[in-house]
């Protein structure tokens, strides 16, 4: 089983404490949980990624890593660490950088950062920053709402039924509108894209993609999914057998400010009212019920966009079925 990572501030500690918080946080998850965790503490996102790696891999840290801007193990580190093993840095651009002269973190964090963003991107400017030290790419803010909003999925194995497919999109553009309006926003356009497997060659190959405009902005289930699927008609072609499908929700506007046309009526505003009223009624008991309790059509159970999950862990905590059995003799 494997959890994912999170970034947290630790804003006010000293050098000394917070390498003692940074042990007591390790020795009581893996006290409490049995999981094995690594627990580290570094200037900036991408030293972070860094740390948490020597963390897992060199038994000396025993799962605990602090690492200080400027320090000798900090150095250390960075000369061991391989371009392509540095958090943002791609094969290609290790290919680029090694005819540089740049094979390691710490002839990347050598570079001067206006130059790299010159020659290559702001994205590898802000590595080359962070691994100075200087914090460039900003903690997420669970408040700010979101650009875009994508919900996608690999489909647990290959189909070329129009009808599976728009079951798939159907789904995934519902919850996108739930995210959607989750943070208060409407869209103005909707794009949908599918894929086939790139890795078989033996079938014919076709990822395509459209955005529809809406006509005006909307966080109605029903008028996004209906863009969905006239969309997914669209670029749909028969003969091909698809991996994956997505719907993204873009050019997103504060529900709360948006610019409302001249030619509005006083009829569409009550039809604005009556659909805010009905989603907010299908988000409350999709909360208070469980997710997919309402929904705009009902998926089919043994679909092939369904994920397989042969493997998955039992969910003895948010399933009756699936409760552990004991038995006593």
């Amino acid at each position: 089983m494997s959890i994912d990572e999170m970034f947290v501030r630790f804003d006010g500690f000293e050098a000394g404490p917070l390498l003692e918080h940074a042990r007591a946080l390790h020795h009581q998850v893996r006290q409490y949980t049995g999981i094995p965790v690594c627990v580290v503490v570094a200037p900036t996102r991408t030293l972070a990624k860094l740390a948490n790696r020597a963390a897992k891999k060199i038994p000396g840290y025993q799962g605990v890593c602090v690492l200080h801007p400027g320090s000798p193990e900090t150095h250390s580190l960075l000369q061991r660490t391989a371009l392509g093993d540095v958090w943002g840095v791609g094969r290609r651009l290790v290919e680029k950088l090694a005819l540089r002269d740049v094979r390691t973190a710490w002839d990347l964090a050598q570079q001067d950062h206006k130059q790299i963003k010159r020659r290559f991107s702001t994205t590898l400017e802000r590595t080359v920053l962070e691994l100075q030290g200087i914090a460039a790419i900003d903690m997420n803010d669970n408040d700010a709402p979101r650009q875009r909003i994508m919900t996608s999925r690999s489909f647990g194995k290959l189909t070329g039924d129009l009808v599976e497919i728009g079951e798939a999109i159907r789904q995934h553009a519902q919850r996108s509108a739930e995210k959607l309006r989750q943070q208060d926003s409407l869209t103005r356009a909707v794009y949908v894209f599918l894929k086939t497997n790139p890795h078989r060659p033996d079938l014919l190959q076709y990822s395509p993609s459209a955005v529809v405009e809406l006509e005006r902005p909307t966080d109605d289930s029903r008028e996004i999914l209906h863009a969905a699927s006239r969309t997914l008609q669209a670029i749909y072609r028969p003969k091909y057998r698809f991996m994956k499908a997505g719907v993204m929700l873009i050019d997103l506007v504060d529900a709360n400010r948006q610019q409302l046309s001249l030619l509005d009526s006083a009829q569409s505003e009550a039809e604005r009212e009556r659909s805010a009223k009905l989603m907010a009624a299908m988000d409350d008991l999709n909360q208070k019920m469980g997710r997919g309790t309402v929904t705009l059509g009902r998926p089919s159970p043994r679909a092939a966009w369904h994920l397989r999950c042969a493997n998955r862990t039992p969910r003895w905590t948010t399933r009756w079925s699936e409760l552990a059995n004991v038995k006593a003799r």
